[in-house]
């Protein structure tokens, strides 16, 4: 019998779990991937509130997992030019953080499954029943609460809410050795369809770089665009692509309704807690975990369903997100416009993302 199961080692899960051991609640995180794993991510901690909420739930960043820290982001549409938006960026590997932070909530007492997959989930609503497979064996555990930290298509929220069907879509990531010419050595978004999408990222990593973003559909353009900048093109170090944005039937914003279910919530990814504009998720994950876990020892405390605590919490958060997806609305109205118009509009957007803590 645990007090609280995790699922997903990100760092919604992870700052959830040291949390609520933190409290004394005894905690295990479950990882379906063997640790450290690899995550397709910018790795980016930009933004007070992703720097904030590191602080926060852990620590100040070990200077062993940043590659490096930047000046700003550039945003670049290449029929107007490029704007850039001065704030300090720090650059990391996700397997690097989303470690560093497991290791953290390991230290404080959390017991840590990696390789083992969530296989079943029942709730009553003051008790849930998980069945797992960890390494090849299938046992049936009990906890008081469960979070779903397991990302965009997230095996907990099938398990609480089947009768949503979901629509994703995906981004791609390359890595290229060595750098390119770029005006700005700051992380770069460059939209070159005229619109807010699709876009591609251009970020440094060290000894290397890479692009992110809708590459398949962009590749004509990417080489267009970064040739003059000494892109060569040809075979990457590697690629791979992950799940980027998903849509729930009936509900095209996160809200409180699909955040909390009984006694399970939902965090980062797996409650569609990304920033509209930016598709900055590390912040919005870091706060929603400790909001999880906030909730859990208050219900506790109090008697009051955690649910709804969860999503009273939630509330400012989500207030936040639905402002920041109307600003989208501003940009395509930019767009239309003209590349002028659309490059100042997405500067304001950018720089109200980057600067609000209000959440």
């Amino acid at each position: 019998m645990y007090d609280v199961i995790v699922a997903g080692a990100g760092p919604a899960g992870c700052v959830a779990a040291k949390r609520c051991a933190e409290k004394g609640l005894r905690t295990l995180l479950i990882e379906r991937r063997r640790l450290p794993r690899d995550k397709v991510c910018s790795g980016m901690i930009v933004g007070r509130l992703a720097k904030a909420m590191v602080e926060e739930g852990f620590s100040e960043l070990p200077r062993d997992i940043v590659l490096e820290t930047l000046p700003g982001l550039t945003l670049w549409v290449p029929e107007a030019g490029q704007s850039t938006i001065r704030t300090s960026v720090a650059i990391t590997w996700r397997r690097d953080l989303d470690f560093w932070m497991a290791k953290e909530a390991l230290e404080k007492g959390v017991e840590v499954w990696d390789r083992s997959v969530v296989k079943g989930l029942a709730s009553d609503g003051s008790r849930c029943s998980v069945v797992v497979e960890k390494q090849g064996a299938t046992q049936e555990l009990a906890a008081r609460f469960v979070i779903g930290a397991d990302g965009i298509n997230s095996t907990i929220r099938e398990f609480l809410f089947p009768e949503l069907p979901a629509t994703y879509t995906v981004a791609y990531r390359e890595c290229y050795a060595g750098s390119l010419n770029l005006e700005q050595k700051t992380g770069h978004v460059v939209f070159p369809s005229g619109d807010y999408r699709p876009n591609f990222w251009i970020l440094p990593k060290g000894d290397c770089f890479t692009l992110e973003g809708g590459l398949r559909v962009l590749r004509k353009e990417i080489g267009r665009i970064l040739t003059p900048c000494g892109f060569q093109g040809g075979r990457p170090l590697w690629k791979d692509g992950c799940l980027s944005r998903v849509q729930l039937a009936g509900h095209p914003l996160p809200d409180a309704e699909t955040s909390a279910r009984g006694n399970v919530l939902f965090t980062g990814d797996s409650a569609r807690l990304k920033i509209p504009v930016s598709g900055e998720g590390i912040g919005t994950a870091l706060r929603s975990g400790i909001l999880a876990a906030d909730s859990i020892v208050e219900s506790l405390a109090s008697g009051r369903q955690v649910s709804d605590l969860y999503s009273k919490g939630l509330r400012p958060l989500l207030a936040s997100l639905y402002s920041f997806s109307l600003d989208l609305e501003q940009i395509k109205t930019g767009a239309r416009k003209g590349p002028q118009s659309l490059l100042d509009e997405l500067m304001v957007a950018f720089e109200k993302t980057i600067e609000a803590t209000g959440f």
